[in-house]
């Protein structure tokens, strides 16, 4: 029987077995999955049953599965979040790492005697932390809330202070205490840590980016050819730093990082990354610490002292930096609770740290020991602590989800205007690193060609560098279709194809797309496209009332995004009476020339080029007289065209005539 299990067929299943079984022994007993893997560890491992007998194996797969836990954290790092709030995300972030680093140093010195190396790998630990409550305050609806920003965003700051320190530490770690002889590859650093660490921010931040976006446009158009690149990013990340004595994880977290624009968060790329981790790697290193752990240590008296001593510095270090925080932030109670509890949280990263000290000879056994019962109080208390102050915050105002989230574009109509179509939604989805949706709403007897069509878009749109999924939806009412699909895959935009302006009198975009744009709960753009655009013209009108002053900005945020491009962004021209309101829509960092005309339409029709993409807001076009529109539809019927509307406001009556005159001029 000891035969069979130390085969590899042996070792994988019960391997999986532990893997399948962890989360649901978790949820059943109410503590969080991965100690409920690294428990399973501990009762198959060589301490207790050993019926993994190739551990060799499953530390192998530990050891991918802990880079590719460090890869999706950067992968999945949200960079706008962080630079909305980074004034007190970064505040919070230092001082949540400065208090329990510096206690654990004293600590790691005076008491457990670890030396000046195994005390800052000490502090790297405590000073991190890992929201293990985070469901909780989603699942109340507080995820948007400042407090619940800086815990994030101060977290990530505090992680990467500490992923500085475990750098340095082990390079020098490395050094000192190896063998270069007997060293496995990599452990001893081949370049000094002054040239090393300079060359791997330049490889993941900016040549592996800009690989990835040259790959996914020229080369990968799969999604598995896509998955594989992003696996060998990670790989040559984490090769990279070991060449020079960092931690390969550092490598691993930078270089997803680095590929974070390529893959939005919702997309089917980012689902197939996440599967691929989750289902086995990332369970597998869990395991793999079990594996090390003689159950029997839990219970010296040493790790039970040790571990208390471990939670009070998480405690005071974490409670030290909240309270410093609210001296420059103002905190209410509440926030303060909140904080608090989310940042005591200890998880995989801290066990990654202690391991890495075991393996370096930095740690004794006992350290990781402790740590495991350092790990299942902070699960605790931040659990229960989270879920007091949450009762404790006043409910919040749901804020709108970015447009370019989720981008549904229409390629149920002029397949002529299809590549130009996904090109459009694209750029807007990718100025949020969202991800663009080619829906199709055709009647039961046209659905292969619609599904045709799908394939067809989704084709364009990887071979454009984004990444896409489609959705058909039978219906003999376009518009009901739409509308549907928009509201059931919590759509944060609709591009529509249109076939430009219409003559008759009643509606301006035809009865369909009136009734979808009457009806839509998210902004709309309606796109006459005859070709491809090397310029942008906004035609922005004034706001003479509040709902028109959104428009206005719904308008110049579709048209920056509409400039951007991977080669460099194409001129963009603003045509209106008012500059200043242009520069403070636009933000310093769009760049645009602008042209002043107290009647734009009269400028715009003297300038715009076969070439041009013109963009102007919904209520610009309403309510036309008809010479007016009869003017407009001849001048601009072959015209590459984009009309924005707020959600409701695609065919706004009652609107008044003197934006319009603005846009058209004297034309009689």
């Amino acid at each position: 029987m000891t035969a069979l299990f130390a085969t590899v067929e042996m070792t994988i299943l019960v391997l999986f077995t532990a893997i399948l079984a962890g989360p649901i022994l978790g949820e059943r007993f109410r503590v969080p999955g991965l100690l409920a893997l690294i428990f399973l560890g501990m009762l198959f491992g060589p301490f207790g049953l050993g019926w993994l007998g190739r551990v060799d194996l499953v530390f192998d797969l530990g050891a991918i599965g802990i880079l590719y836990l460090m890869f999706l954290a950067g992968l999945g790092f949200n960079l706008k979040a962080f630079s909305a709030g980074r004034a007190s995300a970064l505040g919070f972030g230092v001082l949540s790492f400065v208090f329990p680093f510096a206690l654990s140093v004293v600590v790691g010195l005076s008491w457990i005697e670890v030396g000046i190396l195994g005390a800052a790998m000490l502090g790297s630990m405590w000073a991190s932390n890992t929201l293990v409550a985070y469901p909780d305050v989603r699942a109340a609806g507080l995820e948007q809330t400042r407090a619940v920003r800086d815990a994030m965003s101060g977290g990530v700051v505090a992680d990467m202070l500490s992923l500085l320190v475990l750098a340095v530490a082990t390079t020098y770690a490395v050094v000192e205490t190896l063998d270069p002889d007997n060293a496995d590859l990599g452990t001893v650093p081949t370049l000094p840590l002054y040239l090393s660490i300079p060359l791997l921010v330049v490889f993941t931040m900016w040549a592996l980016p800009k690989i990835g976006r040259w790959f996914f446009v020229r080369v990968g158009h799969s999604r598995m050819q896509r998955l594989l690149f992003l696996l060998a990013g990670m790989a040559a990340g984490a090769t990279l730093a070991v060449v020079g004595g960092i931690a390969g994880i550092i490598g691993a977290f930078l270089a997803g990082i680095g590929l974070n624009r390529l893959v939005p968060n919702d997309s089917e790329l980012m689902n197939r990354v996440d599967f691929v981790g989750t289902s086995v790697f990332v369970p597998a290193f869990l395991v793999a610490i079990g594996l090390r752990i003689d159950p029997m240590a839990l219970l010296d008296p040493k790790t039970i002292l040790m571990g208390f001593a471990f939670m009070v510095i998480v405690i005071i270090g974490k409670g030290v930096a909240v309270f410093a925080a609210t001296l420059f932030f103002k905190y209410s109670a509440a926030e303060r609770g909140l904080i608090g509890s989310l940042s005591i949280g200890q998880a995989a990263s801290t066990l990654a740290v202690g391991q890495i000290g075991l393996e370096l000879g930095l740690f004794e056994q006992s350290v990781v020991n402790a740590s495991i019962l350092t790990i299942v109080l902070a699960a605790l208390l931040t659990s229960f602590g989270t879920q007091h102050f949450i009762r404790k915050m006043p409910a919040v105002p749901q804020e709108l989800d970015a447009i370019g989230g989720r981008v549904l574009v229409d390629v149920s109509s002029d397949e002529s205007q299809m590549p130009a179509m996904v090109r459009l939604a694209g750029r807007i989805a990718a100025g949020d690193d969202g991800v663009e949706i080619p829906f199709a709403v055709a009647r039961r007897e046209d659905k292969v060609a619609a599904r045709q069509r799908l394939e067809a878009a989704e084709d364009l749109a990887e071979a454009a560098g984004y990444d896409s999924s489609t959705l058909l939806r039978l219906s003999d009412s376009f518009a009901d279709g739409t509308i549907e699909l928009a509201d059931e895959s919590d759509a944060t935009m609709l591009v529509l194809g249109w076939h430009g302006p219409r003559l008759g009198v009643d509606q301006f975009f035809g009865s369909e797309l009136d009734a979808i744009g009457a009806a839509s709960t998210v902004p709309t753009v309606a796109a006459h496209l005859t070709g491809p655009w090397d310029r942008v013209i906004v035609v922005p009108g004034a706001d003479y009332a509040p709902w028109q002053g959104d428009d206005v900005a719904l308008t110049m945020d579709v048209a920056a995004r509409l400039v951007v491009r991977s080669s460099g962004p194409l001129p963009l021209l603003v045509i209106a009476s008012d500059q200043a309101g242009a520069a403070e829509h636009f933000g310093p960092k769009v760049k645009f020339e602008f042209v002043q005309a107290n009647k734009p339409g009269d400028h715009l029709l003297e300038i715009v080029k076969p070439t041009d993409l013109v963009v102007a807001p919904a209520y610009l076009l309403s309510n036309l007289p008809v010479y007016r529109r009869v003017r407009l539809s001849v001048a601009l019927a072959e015209q590459n065209l984009a009309i924005v509307a707020a959600p409701g406001r695609f065919a706004v009556l009652g609107a008044r005539p003197r934006p319009m005159e603005r846009f058209l001029g004297q034309h009689a």
